[in-house]
């Protein structure tokens, strides 16, 4: 009885690690689509009255997730951390670099909810997709403003272009389950990336 009150009396980054913690396993042992409230809570030792009082659906743990680890990685927002490496080639790899370190740190299983949500009905999606494309799309801007500013001949492209390395990112995710390594990373900047943006 002693040890259910502790559990109960649990505040703060304790209690949203062990849920997000629970919620990962129970996605791993049972897939997304039987994600629940009463699952993740047994398992996190809490309530769903406490739940509920933060999250109204699995979907937003799912992306609390994604925001937490993320500021574990990054420590802050992405185009912040991109830095002039003296050239185009090394931005573009520093970049790829720390999005895989993203994708790694949350993990396939909370990635793949959140792409399923993304191909739903669900209300909260498209502004939740268009404010991570802009941001993407202003991440590579920076980078690329960068580069012309060093005197790199950079190509005209559109917004939907500017999406590029982030897609490569997702897509080898997708398809590889160890996500893309230094060597991968390589070929995606010199044999895609490279030609689409420097002339």
């Amino acid at each position: 009885m002693e040890r259910a009150g502790k559990n109960m009396r649990r505040r703060g980054d304790a209690l949203n690690e062990s849920i997000y913690n629970a919620t990962i396993e129970i996605i791993r042992e049972v897939g997304y689509a039987n994600l629940t409230f009463q699952k993740i809570a047994h398992t996190a030792k809490t309530s769903r009255t406490v739940m509920y009082r933060h999250w109204e659906t699995t979907f937003d743990i799912i992306r609390e997730i994604i925001i937490y680890k993320t500021a574990n990685i990054l420590g802050g927002e992405l185009i912040d951390k991109i830095e002039s490496t003296g050239n185009l080639r090394g931005d573009l790899l520093q970049l790829l670099t720390l999005y895989q370190r993203i994708y790694t740190e949350v993990g396939p299983e909370i990635m793949n909810a959140f792409l399923f949500e993304m191909g739903q009905n669900n209300k909260k999606i498209p502004g939740i997709e268009v404010n991570a494309i802009n941001n993407n799309i202003l991440t590579m801007r920076k980078l690329l403003e960068s580069a012309k500013a060093r005197g790199e001949k950079i190509k005209e492209v559109s917004d939907a272009t500017l999406t590029l390395p982030f897609d490569l990112i997702r897509i080898e995710n997708f398809l590889h389950k160890e996500g893309a390594g230094a060597n991968r990373l390589d070929l995606l900047v010199d044999e895609i990336l490279l030609p689409v943006f420097k002339i």
